[in-house]
């Protein structure tokens, strides 16, 4: 037991229920885990599994009943209708098969002294919602998106109550120990209940706060009175609402009201996207504060704290003063599949940075239908990754070539696998890219990444060679067995007259130099790393336009909770102005100039021009090690130029295979 978090790693009792500590895993898994099987496969087992293995002592899982097997009156049977929810597999929990699969998760789930909780979810028939004529963004009656619905009868909210508790009922049966509502951003019925934003209604299930909560707390004492009193139920709720409803305060009424009929609750920010925060929180548990209000008005429930908490010394003080009962996390598992062993190992400094991008969701609408972790490169593979890796027959001499993400990544994976590894960086200090923007204050996360990871290096047994250019001559004379190249890559160059001006620069050499620049700037390139340098520069008392050729800026940034968070943070610049649908056609000394979609010539004042049309590999470059030893790879940018994700997945499965 780690005595430096002795409070977080503390069992805690809820009724007759014993929590082995106060870490829990919110409910989440990669969406595209598996296929259309319509129960939970052996991957999905092995992923909830994993988060107890390493610590969470209760692991939440979602999947079923978040989907559509409503229960059909009068016929009395439920009816498969299984779609997507959201971006939540839904299973058939009345399905004998979907059954045995579920058992064998909780099953799994026990084995590590864990208890398990399923995510279920009742939703009105097509076109009710909870009152008439209010914007929906997600009520689920088919599956679809309804945007306005009528009041729902309060006959159909008994047959719901009846719904959600014969689920709980299924849920036990499977071996489960509780289930899990989700009740937070006036999403579900149970949300939109809770919230004045979207309950206008007159009868006895709207109006005072205690009316309001009625149905949730009808659908609790339900699930109760089927499944035992000694059967948890959990929920989220939203601890400040959206401007107009639920204030703090009556928040703390609110858990007040729900104690004694839910036993956690996980207290969620007024959006589901905040809830999700990115590096342009420069708080790290932004919502601490409301959980905190919230457990020492003394509720009698007990309190989750959500929203950022990856640092264990944050979420020690959280418990140890009392601002919580547990921790909910989601992305910490993720970034950290071994989490919780670190923690009881007091070995704070080995967890690695989440990069609070939310790629894990889905990295990019360009990107491959499957799911992927920026900083775990055997996220979504955990279910094969053993199969995927042999042990190395030998122990070989490899040299890395590049000390940035990539290059540290496999020098780090190929010391772990008992290899004798020398790093090579021809700078002064180690990072990379990374280094350029430790200093932009939305990048903080970045740099918490590339400081774990100097700092794992640092105290391996990896020899460094700094201020060291690699040669292919100097590596064939060391005899290596293995070279791996991770030059990175450079800035694309693109085809504009005027592009070698004194007064233009690539974005790679803006950051550290941005007092060199004048106080108008364009940034020709609106991706995400144009969009990003021209925020920073905007940061600097600069007036930035960025022009971006297509209709979106930003296309390449993850699309999924992050990038409304990304576009909220560029709007509140006041001299950050993106223009799209803009193609540049010159620079000159006094500005550019560009053609919109209507081919119409603009001109641009400007100071300094910042080129950030992408970037190209250095492969021909890493190509020339090629001989330097007996085995050669490339890895990270200098093989196909992409980002910290392809980068860590293409250093780890090249030094696993070595």
């Amino acid at each position: 037991m780690s005595k430096k978090y002795h409070h977080l790693l503390s069992p805690i009792k809820i009724g007759n229920t014993v929590f082995k500590n106060r870490l829990t895993a919110a409910p989440s898994k990669p969406h595209f885990l598996q296929g259309g099987e319509p129960y939970p496969t052996q991957a999905v087992i092995t992923h909830y599994a994993n988060k107890a293995k390493n610590g969470a002592a209760l692991v939440t899982c979602s999947g079923a009943g978040a989907g559509h097997w409503n229960f059909q009156k009068p016929t009395g049977k439920y009816e498969p209708r299984r779609e997507m929810a959201g971006h939540f597999d839904s299973f058939n929990l009345f399905d004998p098969l979907c059954q045995h699969m579920f058992s064998q998760l909780s099953e799994a789930i026990h084995f590590y002294g864990s208890k398990a909780s399923l995510q279920i979810g009742a939703h009105p028939p097509t076109g009710l919602d909870v009152s008439t004529g209010i914007p929906s963004i997600a009520v689920f009656g088919d599956g679809g998106i309804s945007t306005i619905g009528k009041e729902i009868p309060p006959s159909i909210l008994d047959d719901l109550a009846d719904d959600f508790a014969a689920q709980a009922v299924a849920a036990k049966e499977c071996g489960f120990d509780m289930v899990f509502l989700h009740m937070s951003y006036r999403v579900t019925i149970l949300g939109r209940f809770l919230s004045p934003l979207t309950n206008k209604r007159k009868d006895k299930y709207g109006g005072s706060l205690e009316n309001q909560a009625r149905f949730p707390i009808m659908v609790a004492d339900r699930i109760k009175q089927k499944c035992g009193k000694d059967f948890l139920v959990e929920a989220t709720v939203t601890g400040i609402d959206l401007p107009g409803g639920r204030t703090l305060e009556e928040s703390i009424q609110l858990a007040k009201l729900l104690a004694g009929h839910f036993d956690l609750l996980h207290i969620k920010a007024g959006a589901i996207d905040p809830t999700h925060p990115t590096g342009f929180n420069l708080e790290r548990t932004p919502f601490l504060y409301i959980a905190e209000a919230i457990k020492k008005s003394n509720p009698g429930i007990a309190i989750a704290a959500v929203g950022g908490f990856q640092d264990p010394d944050i979420s020690e003080d959280a418990i140890a003063s009392g601002k919580a009962d547990f921790i909910a996390m989601a992305r910490s598992w993720i970034s950290n599949p071994d989490y919780g062993r670190k923690l009881y190992e007091g070995r704070s400094e080995d967890i690695v940075p989440c990069l609070r991008c939310n790629g894990c969701h889905r990295s990019s609408y360009a990107d491959p239908w499957i799911s992927v972790c920026a900083v775990n490169p055997v996220w979504g593979m955990e279910h094969m990754i053993d199969m995927m890796i042999q042990l190395p027959h030998d122990k070989k001499k490899v040299a890395v070539v590049g000390g940035g993400p990539a290059g540290m990544e496999a020098a780090l994976v190929a010391a772990e696998r008992g290899h004798r590894v020398t790093l090579y960086e021809k700078s002064s200090d180690l990072g990379g890219t990374l280094k350029k923007i430790e200093n932009v204050s939305f990048k903080w996360p970045h740099r918490d990444f590339k400081n774990y990871l100097v700092r794992q290096v640092t105290k391996s047994n990896i020899k460094v060679c700094l201020n060291t250019e690699a040669t292919p001559a100097v590596l064939k004379k060391e005899k290596y067995d293995a070279v791996i190249v991770a030059l990175g890559a450079e800035p694309a160059e693109p085809p504009i007259p005027g592009v070698d001006g004194k007064n233009v620069v690539f974005a790679t050499d803006v950051f550290g130099k941005e007092s060199a620049l004048g106080e108008k700037v364009v940034v020709i390139g609106g991706g995400e790393i144009g969009m990003e340098t021209g925020m920073h520069l905007a940061e600097k008392s600069h007036k930035v336009t960025v022009l971006e050729m297509t209709d979106m800026p930003a296309r390449d940034a993850v699309p999924i909770h992050y990038y409304i968070m990304f576009k909220e943070a560029w709007e509140k610049l006041p001299d950050f102005k993106p223009v799209v649908n803009a193609r540049c056609t010159g620079i000159t000394a006094k500005g550019v100039t560009y053609v919109d979609k209507d081919n119409r010539k603009h001109t641009i004042p400007a100071d300094s021009v910042v080129i950030a049309v992408g970037m190209k590999a250095k492969n021909d470059a890493a190509i020339q090690f090629y001989g330097a030893a007996d085995r050669f790879y490339m890895i990270g940018d200098c093989n196909i130029a992409g980002n910290i994700q392809k980068a860590m997945r293409s250093a780890f499965s090249t030094a696993s295979s070595i």
